[in-house]
């Protein structure tokens, strides 16, 4: 094969001339793509690991965002500021940690502990709505982006039972 930028003699597998250096084929992604081309590999590679690690974002992003909105009655809290939002930023760290533990090949029954923790997730959520509904106050956006987190690491287990089976 011939490499169509230099004319030199190239291997028929090759990706980049070894004498100029251009570009033969769209096959692979280029070198030092960015975050952009690691995130779409994680992406392929573990969709459930990477829903996880989304989930888990979202869910710290919004223990420090509102979960009362501001009113007469009510002024503005964060998640941080009640007890529950509190345990809802400790359970979405240690969400965080259990999935680093079970895709390192840490022995254990990570995938248990992961369901455990999304269910004591959204119990304490869903506590947290029951409180704020019961005082009349508006949920604000830290508690949607913290449910949004939570419900994706709960259909993370079925992506990957689902996406295993192709």
């Amino acid at each position: 094969m011939l490499c169509p930028k230099c004319g030199a003699e190239i291997p028929d597998d090759s990706v980049h001339c070894s004498s100029c250096g251009g570009k033969i084929s769209d096959e692979a992604p280029a070198p030092g793509g960015g975050a952009a081309s690691m995130l779409t590999l994680l992406i392929k590679a573990d969709p459930a690991g990477a829903l996880t690690l989304l989930g888990s974002f979202f869910i710290i992003l919004g223990a420090f965002l509102p979960w009362v909105a501001g009113t007469v009655y009510y002024p503005s809290a964060l998640g941080v500021e009640a007890a529950q939002g509190a345990a809802v930023l400790v359970v979405g760290v240690l969400l965080l940690a259990v999935l680093v533990l079970s895709r390192s090949g840490a022995a254990g029954a990570w995938g248990v502990v992961m369901v455990l923790l999304t269910a004591l997730e959204l119990a304490l959520i869903f506590q947290s709505l029951y409180y704020i509904r019961d005082n009349d106050a508006t949920l604000g956006a830290g508690f949607w982006v913290a449910m949004v987190g939570a419900l994706i690491i709960a259909v993370s287990p079925l992506v990957a039972r689902f996406g295993a089976k192709k």
